[in-house]
């Protein structure tokens, strides 16, 4: 965010100042481990005052090659109520997925579940061999509506059930610029509801767009 201000010549406000985007804006070297994550810690003396000292710890998980990496099915769900009609949350949803399809190998899968007022199915799962089929399906994304994040998550682990590849990566990712406002809304109710398929191996990455 600091960057774009700066880039486009102006200093960012105050509030719009994240040190955890400062942070993750670099590269580190930290070391990689063989397998599961390794952690580096270093520290040095605050440059505030000299009571504290900074402490850094670093996570840094195993590196899969590609060609180790199991089959994965990715069942996208995005928010195309109202509110994303914006070139940095929908537009940039688009451009995200057009991105990532480069990124899978041929026999990977993809689906898309919107919802708004209600959900609706995309495109159900597709391999990505057929790349031009799901970048069509991407770029007929369009918002309206409200936020029925309960019909998306139920459309979404339906499809997400169907393609489920046995030791494969199995992943349903949201994408949404805020909280459900329809159907429902209570986050716990909403976590019960996708128990079962967590416990079976079908994870949830949320991924929040716009300011």
């Amino acid at each position: 965010v600091v960057r774009r201000w700066l880039d486009e010549g102006a200093l960012p406000p105050i509030e719009a100042v994240r040190p955890e985007e400062m942070i993750n804006a670099f590269e580190y070297d930290y070391r990689a481990p063989r397998r599961g994550l390794d952690l580096s810690i270093d520290g040095g003396p605050s440059p505030f005052d000299r009571e504290h000292v900074l402490v850094r710890v670093g996570v840094q998980g195993e590196i899969v090659d590609d060609a180790d990496r199991p089959p994965a099915a990715l069942t996208f769900v995005v928010d195309t109520s109202g509110s994303m009609d914006r070139d940095d949350r929908l537009g940039l949803v688009k451009r995200s997925l057009e991105m990532l399809v480069d990124e899978l190998e041929p026999d990977d899968t993809v689906a898309i579940v919107t919802y708004e007022s209600d959900a609706g199915i995309v495109l159900a799962p597709t391999p990505v061999a057929d790349r031009e089929v799901i970048l069509d399906a991407i770029d007929d994304l369009e918002p309206g509506g409200s936020t029925n994040l309960e019909a998306g998550l139920r459309t979404g682990y339906g499809l997400a059930g169907e393609a489920f590849r046995e030791g494969g990566i199995n992943r349903v990712v949201l994408a949404s610029d805020g909280v459900a406002n329809v159907g429902m809304t209570d986050p716990a109710a909403l976590a019960s509801m996708i128990a079962d398929d967590a416990e079976r191996g079908i994870d949830l990455v949320t991924v929040g767009f716009g300011m």
